[in-house]
């Protein structure tokens, strides 16, 4: 505490140092605070409400197409509940979108269609009222419904008669039998759900009745709970043998695309917080984002250990006369070290406050994927052992050096003044430049990265996507949820297409499913005539429903053949459009037209479409099929070609949509080159990410080769002021300082460009059309750190070139 004390005292009686060092390292601990607090939300916090959830497990059925990690259907799940050897309880979960309430009143809410076990196999106690019994669970059961805490506080004003009242969910009357705890979102992390509805409920939200009760469909996530002393490795081999036996019992239904059985996978609840099929690649982007304000941590200790080694010269003679009075060398160690842990935890306090603004922003900002989030960023145990964990690192990581430095001055020479301000001077200047050196192979390692994601999102604004995408304005319409009746969507949208074409300034107007370069996409099998797929071929694909002028409005240039259009509407002989990559598959002479395909109903191919992007602006080119809307209608998603700014025909299409059918809504709207944009979302949070602490970093190191540079023409005085005495030309004393600085920056850029090359490589699966080792990259990343050492080192070479002789020779 007496060190404590003293180390607070002499903070207090340097507050120009202190600021500086506390703002440089709140800087660095907060940007790890608040990454950190970011994946403690997404990864690491165990599920609120949630009973002891490290005994909860994810069971997943493999995919047609070979995918591990695929859901099951209602028949299959009612298999594995019985499977009571192995788990104490297994639920069914289907998430879906519903109408909340009735009239202008009407909230778009996102729900879970459960089995009646759900809240207590998982353990959630409600906050008001009860969960789920097992008989609301059978088909034409009692209509109830479990709310979200946030729910009953906006909309019922936390008012406990809520339990017991209806709530109209799509139009259906549901009674209200319980509050979900507050903070338990749904079983899906991040995923904000709003109503819990049970399985026998499903028809009344719209859904089909066949959807739990065929083996085909499989639409359900299902969750298991292991009995007491069960592994998940035992859980899994009972499960291996399940899966053997559901496919002698079912093989056309359980078998995969090489036509062995399906597997089932049990993932546990800590693994699936991020769902299976991306934690690898979101694992990784994870990484790149800690790897990165990591590095910016270690340019602010660098930066503050800079100046302790400023501070420790100015200290050389009371240390000395502390030595010299009896002081351990240990003793001033510790004190030092408590000096800098004390700063470390001044930044950290303050970086706590960047954190919570931080989250804050990142809590209240909206992702245009279609779905509502909501992720916990709040600042926990977790999160502030993290920050102390930090802040005391930091404080050791840029504190031991300079009071090893600074506790072993040479006592006679530190007591001779001049002497010792020489010699700790020089020693203080070595170390500063090994500061300097590393602060410039960080920089450059992370504007590289930069600069990669930046070249990488040029080129993907370069990038042929196969159709025109400016001037493009996309709106979903769909019935309002709890409408009524289901109407004609054929009719509905040509109705659609026919009052937004006579709008000024609309060229064209079709609908489709869905839009290219769309998140996930719906697959189809197909049957090709007279084609025999090879053992363990995919026979599934891509596919899009399409109106009349589509790829007139996109303008995708059919190749060959002719468009789809009204002719194929109901009735008429089944058209479909493939494009080039599927035509040559599987028809590699050119003779694709004419030729007949069946996904459950029977096409005849009519035209080949280009080539074009469909998922994602950097996949290689994959078969797809356009199948006429008129013929299988299905979601409309319009599209609409203007000559001028889309966002202006805004609300006359929203009026024309309600006028052709006043029971549906307009939602969704969206350009396409914002569509283009939302695909490109990892890669813009990396480069802005990247290039924002890039800056920062190259900021800081920039400050201390100023510091460094500036202490060098200091200590040079004398020096300078014999050789201008002599002769020397200001414009050589000028090049000489620069000279200098350059040197610091080449060292720094020959160590950073190899850790930057090695380091860049991890990236490539996130860049689209450069590669890791790009030359431009590099090559800007090194302009710009020499345009800043330029810069940085301008003023004192000035200030070293107006040295008057007289004045220097006199010191």
């Amino acid at each position: 505490m007496q060190n404590v004390r003293y180390a607070l005292r002499r903070l207090g009686s340097s507050p120009g140092f202190t600021i500086a060092a506390v703002l440089t390292l709140a800087l660095g601990i907060g940007a790890n605070t608040t990454i950190f607090s970011v994946v403690n939300a997404i990864l690491l916090r165990p599920p609120a409400n949630v009973a002891q959830p490290q005994k909860l497990v994810w069971l997943y059925t493999s995919d047609f197409s070979g995918p591990l990690y695929g859901s099951s259907s209602g028949p299959d799940y009612e298999v594995f509940r019985e499977q009571t050897q192995v788990f104490d309880g297994v639920i069914a979960i289907a998430p879906t979108r519903i109408g909340f309430g009735e009239g202008d009143a009407m909230l778009r809410a996102q729900a879970e269609v459960v089995s009646a076990n759900y809240f207590d196999v998982l353990g959630v106690h409600m906050q008001l009222g009860r969960g789920f019994q097992a008989d609301e669970e059978r088909r034409g059961g009692p209509a109830v419904a479990v709310i979200s805490e946030e729910i009953w506080r906006t909309t019922f004003s936390a008012d406990p008669r809520t339990v017991g009242a209806t709530v109209r969910l799509n139009g259906q009357p549901f009674t209200i039998i319980g509050v979900a705890p507050r903070g338990y979102t749904g079983a899906f992390r991040g995923l904000a759900i709003d109503a819990w509805v049970t399985l026998g409920s499903s028809t009344l939200l719209g859904g089909s009745p066949d959807d739990f009760t065929e083996r085909g469909n499989r639409s359900n996530a299902i969750i298991a709970r292991l009995r007491d002393g069960v592994s998940i490795d035992v859980a899994q081999t009972r499960m291996n043998v399940v899966a053997q036996q559901l496919f002698a019992a079912y093989p056309e239904l359980w078998r995969d695309v090489t036509d062995k059985g399906r597997r089932i996978t049990l993932v546990s609840e800590a693994d699936a917080r991020i769902p299976p099929q991306i934690r690898g690649s979101a694992l990784g982007f994870i990484a790149m984002l800690m790897a990165t304000v990591a590095l910016v941590l270690l340019v602010c200790c660098a930066n503050v250990a800079s100046l302790l080694l400023a501070r420790a010269s100015a200290r050389t003679r009371e240390i000395a006369i502390r030595l010299s009075l009896g002081a351990r060398r240990g003793q001033l160690v510790r004190q030092l070290l408590v000096e800098s842990v004390a700063l470390a935890t001044l930044g950290a306090v303050v970086g706590l406050g960047i954190t919570l603004v931080a989250t804050t922003l990142l809590a209240s900002a909206t992702i245009p994927i279609g779905v509502r989030l909501s992720y916990d960023f709040s600042v926990d145990g977790s999160v502030l052992t993290f920050t102390a964990l930090v802040a005391v690192g930091a404080g050791a990581l840029f504190g031991l050096v300079p009071a090893l430095r600074a506790s072993r001055p040479g006592l006679v020479d530190a007591l001779k003044a001049e002497t010792a301000t020489v010699s700790l001077g020089s020693q203080r200047l070595a170390l500063q430049k090994i500061l300097v050196v590393s602060q410039v192979s960080v920089s450059l390692l992370l504007l590289v990265g930069a600069l990669l994601f930046l070249r990488s999102l040029n080129h993907a604004a370069a990038i042929d996507p196969g159709f025109r995408s400016d001037h493009m304005l996309m709106i979903n319409a769909e019935p309002r949820l709890g409408a009524g009746a289901e109407v004609d969507r054929a009719t509905v949208a040509l109705e659609m297409q026919r009052r937004i074409s006579g709008l000024p300034g609309v060229t064209s107007v079709s609908w489709a499913s869905t839009v290219p370069v769309a998140i996930g996409g719906s697959r189809r099998g197909v049957e090709i005539e007279g084609y025999q797929p090879r053992q363990g071929e995919d026979m599934e694909f891509h596919y899009a429903v399409v109106g009349p002028k589509y790829f007139e409005t996109l303008e995708i240039p059919i190749m060959s053949g002719r468009a789809l259009g009204e002719s194929d509407r109901a009735g008429a002989p089944g058209a479909i459009v493939v494009n080039e990559t599927f035509a040559r598959r599987f028809w590699p002479n050119g003779d694709a037209l004419g030729k007949r395909l069946s996904t459950g109903q029977r096409y005849e191919v009519v035209g080949i479409a280009r080539d074009g992007k469909y998922l994602t602006l950097g996949e290689l080119p994959r078969p797809y099929m356009y199948i006429p809307a008129l013929q299988a209608p299905d979601d409309i998603q319009l599209l609409i070609r203007t000559t001028s700014d889309p966002r202006s025909l805004i609300a006359a299409v929203r009026r024309e949509v309600l006028a052709a059918a006043p029971t549906w809504q307009a939602i969704n709207t969206r350009t396409m080159e914002d569509q283009i944009g939302t695909s490109l979302l990892p890669q813009r949070i990396a480069a802005g990410v990247l290039w924002l602490f890039g800056l920062v970093a190259l900021l800081l190191a920039s400050v201390g080769l100023y510091g460094v540079i500036a202490y060098s023409v200091t200590t040079r005085t004398k020096e300078i002021g014999v050789r201008i005495a002599l002769g020397a030309q200001r414009a050589n004393v000028v090049g000489d300082v620069i000279r200098e600085s350059l040197t610091l920056v080449a060292v720094g850029a020959i160590i950073g460009v190899p850790v930057a090359w090695a380091a860049s490589r991890l990236l490539s699966g996130f860049l689209l059309g450069v590669t890791s080792t790009d030359p431009w990259a590099y090559a800007g990343a090194i302009a710009v750190l020499a345009a800043v050492t330029l810069l940085a080192s301008w003023i004192p070479a000035r200030r070293a070139s107006r040295v008057d002789p007289v004045v220097a020779l006199k010191t």
